[in-house]
């Protein structure tokens, strides 16, 4: 009885492993294509937020991985490239990569899905503002709309840094 019992659940847990990783490379199939929209940043240095007009495109790489690159551009005299490439563990469901933009260099990103929301702990090259963590929410609900955002510790409170809409399109 014990072998079958082992053997069961072995098969039940490969299928439950399958399925999320099929519905994690659904979820990808979400951020393919070209991508427009906007929203506000907050630089360090800068008393205030700044408005962006962003472009992305979306890219999987196979099942497992895939990549968000463009260009924000503010006040017609600021640009900056930014993008996010992200590889999904099948086994464990973990999303980790590499988010640039940032004036502190190149980012680590570790984190999971929870719906239709991927929720990444950024490490950021140096510190900014308090520390250099901070905490990126990516929405995509299959509308052809996804929001990002960026949220930070300064002086011990939660701030949202940054948040972009973007339409497909």
């Amino acid at each position: 009885m014990k072998p079958i019992l082992v053997t069961t659940l072995a098969v039940l847990a490969t299928a439950v492993a399958g399925g999320a990783f099929a519905q994690g490379a659904n979820y990808l199939a979400r951020y393919d294509g070209g991508w427009s929209g906007g929203g506000s940043v907050k630089v360090e240095q800068l008393p205030t937020a700044t408005n962006v007009n962003c472009s992305v495109q979306g890219t999987r790489s196979g099942e497992t991985a895939f990549a968000l690159q463009g260009t924000c551009r503010s006040m017609l005299i600021m640009s900056r490239e930014i993008g996010a490439q992200l590889k999904i563990d099948p086994a464990s469901g973990n999303y980790t990569g590499t988010y640039t933009g940032s004036a502190s260099g190149p980012a680590k990103l570790v984190g999971s899905r929870q719906g239709d929301t991927l929720d990444l702990q950024v490490t950021w090259g140096r510190v900014i503002y308090d520390d250099n963590k901070a905490r990126m929410l990516i929405r995509n609900t299959g509308n052809d709309t996804f929001r990002m955002q960026v949220i930070e510790s300064i002086d011990g409170s939660d701030v949202t840094v940054s948040d972009l809409s973007f339409q497909r399109g």
